[in-house]
């Protein structure tokens, strides 16, 4: 029968796209498989929908909870699965038939704790041929080099394009507070694997919505990269990889920096929040001399003259609405 996955699909308000989603994992050329469906306090008809499948097909869990976001759905997912192996798939996406029976296979064969495969993007409203994206891995590449390219973010860092030997995600759980969960997570996983494969396949798609950010949704991002490039530089720091290192930490300073200065003209983060970053940037204040001379003189005013700060911040969302209204024309 082969080893047992585990797909892990989080889902919240998608009653649109769920069906596709669903049965593009039961028609899996691949039978022995778990498909865990974790309602996130669906307010649409996904409950009822998830518990649909799960009397048809015995190989569906469904977890209901109260509305927690899709890391803590995620989590929740990996605690309770049985597989050898992990997969996620979000609820708007779908996968091809032959991705599990292909992934499993390569991963047993190599002894791969990580399988990878490239991925087609589909605009929302259209279900045709899609753009394939071609990652162009090699195989021949050392561990240690399929570590620096993802830590180097080289390539998409995705959980949903990849299946996770079981191991590596032990006693591993993501923060409920992150907002780029999967580049937050992937640092660990690489630093924990010990063989990884690459799949020149397009076995993922993806479903593009047309994304119009506001500026709320503008500030939760860069709060999620200071996050996500924080924990880079820790799993750096702690098994020793020096070459991601530097980039990790410049990419957590330059997002602590510009987070700081839009929260000036919008208040929007807590004072933890706040005084976290803050803490970080301090911590070595020599250490910001690499920055590009805008976040250095942005950190500048940011800790001498904060009035120009929020003129810097107020700037910036300027000319980003002036970018969504043009995407919107």
């Amino acid at each position: 029968m082969g080893k047992l996955v585990s797909v892990i699909v989080p889902i919240y308000n998608v009653e649109k796209y769920i069906h596709k989603a669903i049965d593009s994992i039961l028609e899996q050329t691949y039978k022995n498989i778990e498909i865990i469906l974790v309602d996130d306090g669906s307010p649409d008809n996904c409950p009822g929908i998830c518990d649909e499948y799960a009397v048809k097909d015995k190989r569906v869990k469904v977890i209901h909870q109260k509305n927690m976001g899709v890391v803590v759905a995620r989590n929740k997912g990996v605690l309770l699965s049985k597989g050898d192996y992990i997969g996620f798939v979000d609820p708007d996406d779908w996968i091809d038939m032959k991705m599990m029976e292909t992934m499993i296979t390569i991963a047993e064969k190599n002894y791969s704790d990580i399988v990878i495969c490239d991925y087609k993007t589909f605009d929302n409203y259209s279900e045709g041929r899609g753009e394939i994206h071609e990652q162009k891995l090699n195989n021949d590449w050392s561990i240690e080099k399929f570590r620096d390219e993802f830590l180097l973010d080289h390539y998409p860092n995705f959980l949903c394009n990849k299946i996770f030997n079981r191991k590596l995600f032990e006693n591993l759980f993501c923060p409920s507070n992150i907002t780029l969960e999967d580049l937050y997570i992937c640092a660990e996983l690489f630093a924990r694997s010990s063989k990884v494969f690459y799949v020149a396949q397009p076995f993922y798609c993806y479903r593009i919505h047309a994304s119009f950010a506001n500026t709320i949704q503008k500030i939760r991002r860069k709060y999620g990269l200071f996050m996500a490039w924080r924990e880079h530089e820790r799993v750096c720091e702690a098994y020793g990889y020096k070459n991601p290192l530097e980039y990790s930490r410049l990419r957590a300073q330059k997002a602590a920096i510009s987070l700081l200065v839009i929260n000036e003209a919008t208040d929007y983060l807590s004072s933890e929040q706040k005084e976290d970053a803050e803490a970080y940037l301090q911590k070595d204040d020599k250490a910001l001399n690499g920055l590009p001379l805008k976040h250095q003189l942005q950190w500048w005013t940011y800790k001498n003259m904060r009035p120009v700060c929020k003129i810097f911040g107020k700037i910036s969302i300027f000319f980003d609405k002036l970018k969504q209204l043009k995407y919107k024309k």
